[in-house]
């Protein structure tokens, strides 16, 4: 008969390897979640940059539009 603290023992050591192998799945699906969060909100930030881009460019050609149309009617 084995003795408790074998069994024991033994339990645990079974129990390391799928333990481990669990515990890199989610430390993976974790990376790939912040991975993904930082793609996310960088595409966000971008497109925020693009369109005070845009805007600028609009807001200078109405600016230079509006300069030309006072000078012909002075």
């Amino acid at each position: 008969m084995l003795p408790m603290v074998g069994l024991s023992n033994g339990e645990n050591i079974g129990l390391a390897p799928p333990f481990a192998m669990a515990s890199t799945f989610v430390m993976m699906a974790n990376s790939i979640g912040l991975l993904m969060e930082n793609a996310t909100v960088n595409q966000h930030n971008a497109q925020q940059v693009q369109i005070a881009s845009v805007t600028q460019c609009c807001s200078l050609m109405i600016a230079v539009g509006a300069a030309k149309a006072t000078k012909k009617v002075g």
